[in-house]
């Protein structure tokens, strides 16, 4: 038989408890981060001709829609790995959070051009699995750059002469 032991958490003066407190104050960036993923671009683009002028240079032709998604997903999962490290951490919540992010952003494309949200489309789904997984494997990478850098420098460091 396990036993669990209930936690109480008093509310702060302000009112909310403060384990939503410091969620709020260190997960607000993501939060943006998914606010600017999952804005309708594409529909933007359709309503406000000078956006849409260079938004369809960008996402030209499927090669560019897959480059494009490609690059907005590794930039959306480097800034989610520096604001929330304990993701570098844990894997498979990542990847768990990038398939919901991406799914999410499909559907609510989908929703916007007043369509049923499908998930057909491939190309766009491994770009934003490219630029995840890529987010994810620089962010492995950093430590060992950061290492090599500092032996680099105290390599390069002329000898002291006192």
């Amino acid at each position: 038989m396990t036993r669990t032991t209930q936690v109480d958490v008093a509310p702060t003066p302000r009112g909310g408890s403060p384990r939503a407190q410091v969620l709020l104050r260190r997960g607000w960036p993501v939060l943006v981060i998914l606010g600017i993923l999952w804005f309708p671009f594409d529909w933007l683009s359709e309503v406000w001709p000078a956006f849409g002028l260079p938004f369809r240079l960008v996402f030209r032709t499927a090669h560019d829609h897959f480059v494009g998604h490609t690059a907005f997903f590794f930039l959306v999962g480097f800034l989610t790995l520096t604001y929330l490290p304990a993701l570098r951490r844990k894997p498979h919540w990542y990847v768990l959070g990038l398939i919901l992010a991406a799914l999410v952003q499909e559907t609510i494309q989908a929703l916007v051009r007043g369509a049923t949200p499908t998930f057909t489309d491939i190309n766009a789904f491994r770009g934003d699995a490219l630029g995840g997984v890529g987010a994810y494997v620089v962010w492995l990478a950093v430590p060992s750059v950061r290492r090599l850098w500092g032996r680099a420098r105290l390599a390069l460091r002329p000898p002291d002469r006192s």
